[in-house]
């Protein structure tokens, strides 16, 4: 599975300036589908982002270039949007079809994203384009949708309303080009065999074994020379070995079998190994709306004031991080970070005082209603990882409010079940992003998911894509994010942090925080 064929193996050994090497890494599961106007799955976008270029690229602080286009202008109204095509790109596969990569691919991408026969489950998104939400309904023809070929290297995309966000949807996978004939020419196997995949980026697909029970299924990339011949990418190539058991893949790391191990942990087996971290994951409780006394504003407010969060940080290993909003420190809206472009602070909100906690409980409450609360349980996932950690918490709340509160493990299931039927009185929480958006940790208080309707979270959400300015976006979610917090209704705790490891002698490895995928365009192994 992992042998290389001569010439890599040459290559792989006299490139002493850390290129030409063949990464490893392992992926959980078999990518589903290799095409980028529908893969949801986690390791198909892996792999999909390390094979295709939209019209611009994000860099991991945000900043917007160009990419597939080598030039572009944005009109005074914001709605028309014109793209200068770099004549550079072409089209790599598996076999012999190839040609140039022009503005009618860009053209036919978007057809495809709009048409409701393709099932693209990112349509939505890019609905501030104009009548692409009616095509998608079937009340105009795909070819009025406002994404239009000039010439072979000039693409016109024109709005039906300012979005501010929109420049970062072009750096996104489903804003990937579609060649027409290659995609017709597939017979309805486009992006699932090796043979019907057509890449314009750094990597192609040469290799892709997918046997439903294999045991050794894997994808290979190698290198795209068109691209290279103008861009750097110092890898020969990327495998992808499958493998489900993440005690092999952690022991495929540590013994040398691969190059890249991503976790959201910190093994022993870890340490010493070079790494970067990413703040993605909410850790929170949420309390019962339907719970009579504990979904009390002033009750709790009494609960988050006796919540140490300095000690929740100081107590647990460096994985975990003080949370005083619902919102991670890498999560972006649009081009920029919202942690660092939001005026809204939360720490006056969520302070931490033992007397006024303990002097408030005294009153606030009857001793029935006290006594009633003594043995609720905070539900937990199994599938959350800290859930040593919480004894932290309830020990707070022993301590200054004389409550014994316990807590209740259960599978994924159970959890699932019982948050839809209300059984429960408090829950643990864990909310991550796969696109990065700072609009994905606020969805979950819009729709009900865990018993909460925030009518400032719902506005927000359902106004996305819809804000004329940046700026104007941020706000709305930091009030959303403050209502949530000012109700109590969630008590944050964590955020938690994905690591990616690499030994020393790696070097130039890229993790996109707007899909969560491992760019090894730039990776040396020196």
């Amino acid at each position: 599975m992992t042998a290389c064929s001569p010439l890599e193996r040459v290559i792989e050994f006299f490139s002493d300036d850390g290129t030409g090497y063949i990464f490893k890494i392992s992926l959980s599961d078999d990518p589903e589908i290799l095409d980028p106007q529908i893969a949801t799955d986690e390791s198909s976008i892996a792999i999909l982002k390390n094979m295709f270029v939209g019209l611009l690229r994000q860099d991991s602080d945000g900043t917007i270039t160009t990419a597939g286009a080598s030039d572009y202008t944005i009109s005074a109204d914001g709605l028309t949007y014109t793209f200068y095509l770099d004549e550079r790109y072409a089209w790599k596969t598996a076999g012999d079809w190839e040609g140039s990569v022009t503005a009618y691919d860009y053209e036919f991408a978007f057809r495809r994203l709009f048409n409701p026969e393709t099932g693209s489950p990112y349509a939505e998104d890019y609905f501030s384009i104009l009548n692409s939400e009616a095509a998608y309904n079937g009340e105009v023809e795909l070819t009025e949708i406002g994404v239009h070929a000039i010439d072979d290297y000039t693409l016109v995309i024109t709005l039906e309303y300012p979005n501010a966000e929109f420049l970062s949807l072009l750096t996104r996978l489903p804003a990937s080009p579609c060649n027409e004939e290659f995609f017709e020419s597939c017979k309805g196997k486009y992006g699932l065999e090796a043979e019907c995949i057509a890449s314009n980026g750094a990597f192609y697909v040469r290799y892709w074994l997918h046997e439903e029970y294999g045991t050794d299924n894997y994808v290979r990339l190698r290198r795209n020379d068109y691209y290279s011949d103008f861009n750097d990418v110092y890898p020969y190539g990327v495998n992808y070995l499958i493998e489900s058991d993440e005690a092999v893949r952690l022991s495929d790391f540590t013994d040398g079998t691969t190059d890249v191990y991503i976790s959201t942990t910190f093994e022993s087996e870890l340490e010493g190994y070079d790494y970067q971290s990413y703040s993605i994951y909410f850790c929170g409780l949420v309390i019962n709306p339907d719970n009579e006394i504990l979904s009390r504003t002033e009750v709790g407010e009494i609960i988050s004031m006796a919540i140490d969060r300095g000690a929740l940080e100081s107590e647990t290993p460096d994985i975990l991080t003080a949370a005083y909003g619902i919102i991670p420190y890498d999560a972006y809206v649009g081009s920029s970070n919202y942690r660092k472009n939001s005026d809204s602070s939360l720490e006056d909100i969520l302070i931490y005082n033992e007397q006024l906690a303990e002097y408030k409980w005294s009153f606030t409450l009857t001793d029935s209603e006290k006594k009633s609360i003594t043995g609720m349980k905070i539900m937990v996932p199994d599938s959350f990882e800290y859930t040593d950690y919480l004894s932290l918490v309830t020990k707070m709340l022993n301590d200054t409010l004389g409550i014994s509160i316990g807590i209740d493990i259960v599978n994924e299931s159970d959890y699932a079940t019982r948050l839809a039927s209300g059984d429960y009185d408090i829950c643990l929480v864990e909310i991550e992003s796969s696109s990065g958006s700072a609009f994905d940790y606020i969805e979950a208080f819009s729709d009900g998911s865990y018993g909460i309707v925030s009518e400032s979270c719902r506005e927000a959400v359902e106004s996305s894509g819809k804000y004329s300015t940046l700026s104007a976006a941020i706000y709305a979610i930091s009030e959303a994010e403050k209502d949530v917090i000012s109700s109590y209704q969630c008590i944050p705790l964590w955020y938690a942090q994905k690591f990616v490891f690499t030994g020393d002698d790696v070097s130039g490895l890229q993790y996109d925080i707007f899909s969560g995928a491992m760019i090894f365009e730039l990776v040396k192994k020196l």
